[in-house]
């Protein structure tokens, strides 16, 4: 069935290719939000103490005898970038989730639908149904993933502790208990870390395919992982794919990149690649969902 729904997955991505397409634009956006947002603020900022730093050896009796004078003349400078650097992630984030939404429930139409074509209008009212619905998940998430942070630093700080209190001698066993301890308290992290990616990623999935709220979602995911676990495993197979034909796609693009005058077009194929991809991924995701959920599909059955 995991073969299965990876070949339909590339079929789902083929038959909606203009997303690939689309994840570039949003990255394109991002750069030149990047380049306004930040950049512009940074740009004013070095140019301001470029000036300043021009006459330093005026200011340096002045700063030797009050340094603070010189923290507060360029504090507001500081909250500048502060501020445009939190407005950027937030422009960023949006943009993000909105084409992200667009993407799953163009996708989700196209997988339970195979009489389904893409078009812009139907990937901007997907967008504009879900997005908020798909923030406010995000932010429950994120909440958690906090907590589960949280969490497993205290543990391991309160377990360290404990040890350290009845540590007397650097003995080869104090030292062999100390270092297990602190490996395990980083591989318990990276477990929790994977997990909460998978149930964030299927999340998505049931938010959009199932058409719910965000408690709602959080409950049927954890319901659906538990009577599917094989989920966890498919999502591992993607993840591990992906990560080994990137690294085939770079091997063969090292010593192509030798030649001259092929670098930008070596980049661009790469920008697709990168895109389509991700897309890929997020198809054979969708397929695998609506399978295991036994979500209904048309009758008619893909080509492949």
């Amino acid at each position: 069935m995991m073969i299965e729904c990876i070949k339909e997955g590339f079929h789902l991505a083929n038959r909606n290719y203009q997303l690939v397409f689309l994840r570039i634009i949003v990255v394109i956006i991002n750069f030149i939000s990047l380049l306004f947002v930040l950049g512009l603020p940074i740009i004013a900022a070095v140019a301001y103490m470029g000036f300043d730093l021009s006459h330093a050896v005026d200011l340096l009796p002045d700063l030797m005898e009050n340094p603070f004078n010189l923290l507060s003349k360029y504090l507001g400078l500081v909250f500048l970038i502060g501020i445009s650097f939190i407005f950027y992630l937030m422009f960023v984030s949006t943009i993000i989730l909105y084409s992200l939404g667009g993407t799953l429930g163009v996708l989700k139409n196209s997988a339970v639908n195979v009489q389904y074509r893409f078009s812009l209008a139907s990937f901007f009212k997907e967008a504009n149904n879900i997005f908020s619905r798909l923030y406010w998940l995000v932010s429950i998430l994120f909440l958690i993933f906090i907590a589960l942070f949280a969490a497993v630093i205290i543990s391991g700080g309160i377990v360290a502790g404990f040890m350290q209190g009845f540590s007397w001698s650097e003995t080869t066993l104090e030292v062999f208990l100390g270092s297990f301890v602190f490996l395990s308290t980083i591989i318990f992290g990276i477990i929790i870390f994977f997990s909460w990616l998978i149930f964030t990623v299927y999340s998505f999935l049931c938010l959009v395919i199932e058409g719910k709220g965000s408690a709602d979602t959080i409950k049927n995911t954890f319901n659906h992982l538990k009577k599917t676990p094989q989920a966890f495993l498919f999502f591992i197979i993607l993840f591990a794919g992906a990560i080994a034909v990137n690294l085939v796609f770079f091997l063969i693009m090292i010593p192509l990149g030798m030649l001259p005058l092929v670098d930008i077009v070596l980049y661009l194929v790469s920008v697709v690649f990168q895109n389509y991809l991700a897309i890929v991924v997020w198809s054979a995701l969708t397929v695998y969902y609506t399978k295991t959920a036994n979500y209904p599909v048309s009758p008619a059955t893909y080509d492949i």
